[in-house]
């Protein structure tokens, strides 16, 4: 069952459309048709804000914009951090579907199962699930941009490590070569920083993943104490990307909580990223 249906979205399915619909065609939204955003043949992966909808949800919906021309059968691996600090570290759900407003989304328990039993990085562990909002949030997107048949991968990391990133990436690409596998990397940016030391900071840390430079990634969040909630993620998106030997990511979307709230003293940096195939 959702556990952040009423709080950071609505919990009414009808409600949830109109405020999608709201936010893809406001200003910091993709417009009505989609018509900003670019066309891409195949894609590997996005990166999408996991805030409040009525915050990060215009820059979210551009990630699932460029997701929304695939028309094969698709299995998503959503990878969000672990807010709560339960469970394992890199933890998996056996559960055989998930609920949202919007209905019931079937988890692909025969991927899951390959990586659990075939990489020692994972564990089936629905304590991790349970209240974790970054995996959850991302679901109505997809429910609601696609029309492709999907399952999903839920992933929670408590451990963002670059060396648990990697094991995690090469497992994926391992399990790109049985399924068409789509990441989704859910981290927010910069937290409760002025307006202009967010968007520096966060300019910056995209910078190094638009380049694909892992290293300079996890330094810079290091050194510039930026704090991106979700680093494991999008460092396994970027590490798979490399794997696949694919272009570079393109930024479609960057905007922060301030531009909706007007409130530029405290703001959260939203990010939307297209990884191409």
């Amino acid at each position: 069952k959702p556990a952040v249906a009423g709080y950071f979205y609505p919990g009414d399915a009808q409600e949830i459309k109109l405020l999608i619909q709201e936010l893809q065609q406001s200003p910091l939204g993709p417009g009505r048709n989609l018509e900003k955003v670019p066309f891409f043949e195949e894609v590997n992966g996005v990166v999408a804000p996991h805030a409040g909808y009525i915050y990060s949800g215009a820059v979210t919906c551009w990630s699932f914009a460029a997701l929304s021309r695939i028309n094969r059968e698709t299995t998503f691996c959503i990878i969000g951090p672990n807010h709560r600090g339960y469970g394992a570290s890199v933890a998996l759900s056996e559960e055989e579907e998930w609920l949202t407003p919007l209905g019931k989304v079937v988890l692909d328990l025969e991927a899951a199962s390959f990586l659990k039993e075939n990489f020692p990085v994972f564990a089936f562990d629905e304590q991790a699930h349970f209240a974790e909002h970054s995996v959850e949030v991302q679901i109505p997107f997809l429910q609601y941009f696609l029309s492709c048949p999907f399952k999903i991968i839920p992933i929670v990391l408590l451990d963002q490590r670059k060396r648990v990133a990697q094991q995690i990436a090469e497992a994926l690409y391992e399990l790109s070569k049985e399924k068409n596998l789509v990441i989704v990397a859910s981290s927010d940016f910069s937290h409760y920083e002025p307006a202009e030391i967010a968007e520096k900071k966060d300019q910056q840390a995209i910078s190094y993943i638009l380049n694909l430079d892992v290293e300079g990634f996890y330094a810079f969040l290091q050194k510039a104490s930026v704090s991106v909630c979700g680093p494991g993620a999008i460092a396994i998106l970027m590490l798979y990307q490399k794997l696949k030997d694919a272009p570079p990511p393109r930024l479609l979307q960057y905007a922060h909580s301030g531009e909706v709230s007007g409130d530029f003293s405290q703001v959260v940096g939203y990010a939307s990223l297209v990884f191409p195939g």
